[in-house]
């Protein structure tokens, strides 16, 4: 299960990653300067942040997760693969933003799996596990998408990538066979009485929201959020731009190894933050243990503000490996206490924090075109993300807290 799961969100990353690597040559047949290229990477964040903010409610509520799922996965997927065939910088603001609503369930529905199949000591490590399918497609989509744009088109990275997800569909139901007969179980083990999506009213809705937004502790992870997830973005999105750019590196297979070599680290980061929590858990609190991996991981991100002391792509490499490998392990355990907010509620939570964090990157992701194209530099964007990561280890300390969370 944790492998279809694992798939799912490699597909979910590799798909809004391909815009971001194919993004110089797209750019340059379309004409965008980096206003509209800024405009273009955050659409997708805009509609994934508006529809976290019903989804996880619909997903707490879904008894036949089997279908619903792969219908979802088909909807991002054919999104991805008409891209293929866009001939207007309009087709392809709205086929990002329909890729938005509908790789928006990916994350609340491998979570709330997960909160049911885990003890919480191993949370943070099955979640560093799935959540690094993320990592892995953005270490994966340099070289595949830059091989086709140099020696066939731009293209063909999107309509391959978006069959893919189409072929997810036979391992998932294959796997994922009984999930009425599962879901009972559960409900009968905690005593949460789920209700069918068509007997669900508006008011209702008000009732789950109101119930998370008195809980503190899902505000401490939202507020974590907003500090993390704009970094997580930066790296996944302007990247690339960052090395034509900000240091005049050429769109090639050169450029592909080193993004890859970066997002590997990424991934590592993920495995090893919850790794970590494993193993310190058997010598402290499993709260304590996430805590210390968070801070040592802070220290990994603070690395991002030697970028502008350098003008080396290698030793851009190095940086930037340091500074994903800290995300990853930072957000491996934000992943973890969202499961810890609300047992009944974890989809809920989940996607009420990424219609909260999303909807903030959505002004950052825009804002960077902005600043670049005027300052034709990136330094005040690194101080900017520096910035955004302290906030988040303050929210860590302030607002994670052993009352405020049910860690069991």
């Amino acid at each position: 299960m944790l492998g279809t799961l694992f798939l799912a969100t490699f597909l979910n990353y590799f798909d809004r990653q391909t815009l971001g690597t194919a993004i110089e040559p797209i750019s340059k047949e379309f004409g965008l300067d980096n206003i509209l290229r800024g405009n273009l990477l955050a659409a997708f964040t805009l509609t994934y942040a508006l529809t976290h903010f019903f989804i996880g409610i619909i997903i707490d509520r879904v008894r036949n997760l089997r279908i619903f799922f792969p219908v979802m996965v088909l909807g991002w997927s054919l999104s991805t693969l008409v891209m293929g065939f866009v001939d207007t910088y309009k087709h392809m603001l709205w086929l990002r933003y329909l890729l938005g609503f509908w790789e928006a369930v990916n994350f609340p529905v491998c979570l709330l799996i997960i909160s049911r199949i885990f003890p919480a000591k191993e949370r943070s490590l099955a979640s560093g596990i799935f959540a690094s399918g993320a990592f892995l497609a953005t270490l994966t989509a340099p070289p595949f998408v830059i091989y086709f744009a140099n020696n066939f088109n731009w293209r063909f990275s999107f309509i391959i990538a978006g069959a893919a997800g189409i072929l997810w569909l036979i391992p998932w139901l294959l796997i994922f066979r009984m999930p009425e007969k599962y879901s009972m179980e559960w409900v009968e083990k905690t005593g949460h009485l789920r209700q069918a999506v068509s007997k669900f009213s508006p008011k209702e809705y008000l009732k789950d929201y109101l119930l998370v937004a008195r809980q503190p502790g899902f505000w401490g992870v939202a507020l974590i959020g907003l500090g993390l997830i704009p970094c997580l973005y930066f790296a996944t999105q302007w990247f690339p731009s960052y090395f034509t750019q900000g240091l005049h590196h050429e769109f090639n297979q050169s450029l592909s190894f080193k993004l890859s070599l970066i997002y590997f680290m990424q991934d590592i980061g993920l495995w090893t933050g919850g790794a970590l929590v494993l193993w310190l858990s058997g010598k402290m609190s499993i709260l304590r243990s996430r805590k210390t991996v968070i801070t040592v991981a802070y220290v990994f991100m603070m690395s991002i503000l030697l970028l502008p002391l350098f003008k080396s792509a290698n030793l851009s490499v190095v940086i930037l490996a340091l500074f994903v490998f800290g995300i990853g392990a930072f957000l491996g355990n934000q992943h973890a206490f969202k499961q810890d907010v609300l047992k009944t509620k974890v989809a809920t939570v989940a996607a009420l924090v990424g219609f909260i964090e999303t909807g903030f990157t959505f002004l950052v992701l825009r804002r960077i075109g902005v600043i670049t194209s005027h300052t034709h530099d990136f330094t005040v964007i690194f101080i900017i993300l520096s910035a955004l990561a302290t906030f988040a280890l303050l929210m860590v300390y302030v607002f994670i807290r052993p009352k405020w969370y049910k860690i069991e």
